[in-house]
């Protein structure tokens, strides 16, 4: 479906505060030895840090402090310059440092006092285990003025902080005005088991947060997109829109949706050229909802692959479409006669 890091494809620079991290990410050789140290104090406590977390996803926050260290010295993938693959690296890395420091020291940063992009945790209402979440809170933020409030769902063999750290979800949540919120989901496959952190992560951010009632949204990319239409209707009352990004609803789910959300505006959109999840998938999903009578905007780039970043044309006006309340019902488009998908590919 997605690999671990399919959405860093631009430059970032991210402010973490010196209260976060114990180090700076500077030069890569000492960056990639801060990670590779981290993490080796990391899994010689690892035995305290699964009673934390849950022993499921312990090890794969030791895990990315290896990887974030290799990526920093790879060459950069054809579609980047040299800068931007460095700018890029550097940036989920400080927020994956943050999240091996912050449970290393078992002091969390508090959600209210994130600025910028942030990690931190929040107490699962399951299992009492701390759960990481990716936050991104824009510049011109006040307690005084309620702000929409999006939910976000990385793919598979994604983290929230690969899915959060890109210059292009910065630049749309600042222009918007949105706080954006990224659940890990401890990795399970279609947040399955894991739900109740997806709402833990929305109820904290309601809380930290001064929120616009109205304008809460959950969207998904890749598995998240096929995700959301499970999570969605566990609490239809929350969600204002939802936003499905290179995934699909499937028929053993489309009478919740009937049934749950049928007023509830939903945004689909796909990649022409996408090989992972195919064009047809999203189009399916747009049709059924069409044809359902509940409010849907289709939405295609011609060139898009299945690479969030080659969507971002489509997802900045998505994204402006759905705060703004827009419907756009997309009349012409045809299945061919065909269903829902009955599984994601």
């Amino acid at each position: 479906m997605a690999t671990r890091y399919p959405t860093i494809l631009t430059v970032r620079a991210i402010g973490l505060g010196a209260a976060l991290l114990a180090f700076t990410i500077a030069a890569t050789t000492t960056a990639s030895d801060t990670l590779r140290s981290v993490a080796a104090t990391y899994y010689a406590k690892v035995g305290q840090i699964e009673i934390i977390t849950g022993r499921d996803s312990t090890m794969d926050y030791y895990q990315r402090l290896l990887d974030d260290a290799g990526f920093l010295n790879a060459p950069p993938p054809s579609y980047y310059t040299a800068e931007q693959w460095q700018h890029s690296v550097q940036g989920f890395s400080q927020l994956d440092l943050s999240l091996a420091q912050q449970l290393l020291s078992q002091s969390y940063q508090p959600m209210a006092s994130i600025r910028g992009l942030g990690e931190t945790f929040v107490r699962s209402s399951k299992d009492g285990t701390m759960q990481p979440v990716a936050v991104y809170v824009p510049s011109g933020y006040s307690k005084d003025k309620p702000a929409p409030l999006l939910v976000f769902l990385h793919g598979r063999l994604e983290s929230e902080s690969s899915l959060l750290a890109p210059q292009f979800i910065e630049e749309i949540a600042e222009r918007t005005g949105t706080i954006v919120v990224a659940p890990y989901g401890r990795g399970y496959y279609d947040y399955r088991g894991s739900e109740t952190d997806v709402y833990d992560a929305f109820d904290a951010a309601n809380l930290a947060f001064t929120i616009d009632s109205h304008k809460r949204y959950l969207a998904g990319y890749s598995m998240g997109g096929f995700s959301a239409f499970t999570i969605g209707p566990m609490h239809p009352a929350d969600w204002a829109g939802v936003m499905c990004i290179a995934g699909s609803l499937l028929g053993s789910r489309s009478q919740l949706i009937e049934t749950k959300m049928h007023s509830t505006r939903f945004y689909v959109l796909t990649g022409a050229q996408d090989t992972i999840v195919p064009p047809l998938f999203p189009t399916l999903t747009a049709v059924f909802l069409r044809d359902a009578g509940i409010p849907v905007t289709f939405y295609s780039q011609s060139d898009g692959t299945h690479l969030l970043y080659s969507l971002r044309s489509i997802l900045a006006q998505a994204w402006k479409d759905m705060e703004a309340g827009v419907v756009r019902v997309p009349e012409d488009l045809d299945a061919g006669g065909q269903g829902l998908p009955e599984a994601e590919p």
